[in-house]
């Protein structure tokens, strides 16, 4: 028996609505977007501003409407799926985002953080909970005294841990990042990427990374999309694209790359 690809995208469409009565079509934000992402497997969505990823990755998270295409979740058609049911394949998906301080409370300990995914489930506080947050935090390189911190307390690359702890509290299988080390030093970002490694390793975790950094995204992944105005103009193997780009608009990217890790 075939198992399915843990993400599958079919000519994705997404276009904003014209901004006045008389305005002409805009063009789409994603302009057919394909591809696969394997079980246990990390991809890169690279681009610049404006290029659509982060309009795509809006698309897969429920968060824009979708004008045409298809997204399948593990064989789920994703885009049909409504109430209780798409509550439950919400928790097969965990998101970390840019600016981890953004989404931390800073009126919360990080107990209180790493418990509110689990508690919206159902699940009650008590000794077992806090060990398992207390497993999240040590997964992700922070030792337990930091539960009764606050995140006003923590350094960038601790709050990206936790941030990170918390998106894996209800163990999904796909990990969405959305320019998770842009805000960090390069010391910090280094940390941060071998981390994720480990976590996909340990976890057997399927990864979506959406950076505008393909040297970054590039440590990581098995797979590389690179977007342009909205189009997919590369798609294949990491190393095969890293090797033999064919696009120029690639080769900008990765010359961009090197100079930014030299400066």
């Amino acid at each position: 028996m075939t198992v399915p690809p843990m993400l599958d995208v079919e000519d994705l469409v997404i276009r904003y609505p014209a901004r006045g009565l008389f305005a002409a079509r805009p063009k789409p934000a994603v302009n057919g977007a394909s591809f696969r992402l394997a079980k246990g497997e990390t991809l890169g969505i690279v681009g610049e501003s404006g290029s659509g990823k982060t309009s795509l990755l809006r698309a897969i998270l429920r968060l824009l409407p979708v004008e045409s295409g298809a997204v399948r979740l593990e064989g789920q058609d994703w885009l049909a799926l409504k109430g209780q049911a798409l509550r439950r394949a919400r928790q097969k998906i965990g998101v970390v985002s840019q600016n981890p301080f953004l989404s931390l409370s800073p009126r919360l300990t990080i107990a209180d953080i790493l418990a509110e995914p689990m508690l919206a489930q159902g699940d009650r506080q008590g000794a077992a909970m806090r060990k398992k947050i207390a497993g999240l935090l040590a997964d992700c390189g922070l030792p337990a005294d930091f539960l009764d911190r606050r995140a006003r307390e923590l350094s960038g690359g601790q709050a990206q841990r936790v941030a990170i702890a918390r998106a894996l509290a209800l163990e999904p299988g796909l990990l969405i990042l959305d320019e998770p080390t842009s805000a960090l030093d390069v010391s910090v970002q280094a940390q941060i990427l071998n981390l994720l490694a480990d976590l996909k390793e340990s976890r057997g975790l399927s990864m979506l990374f959406v950076t505008h950094n393909l040297k970054v995204v590039a440590h990581i992944s098995d797979t590389l999309l690179v977007m342009r105005h909205g189009d997919v103009i590369e798609f294949g193997r990491t190393e095969e694209v890293l090797r033999a780009p064919a696009e120029a608009y690639t080769r900008e990217l990765l010359s961009f790359g090197r100079n930014a890790a030299m400066a």
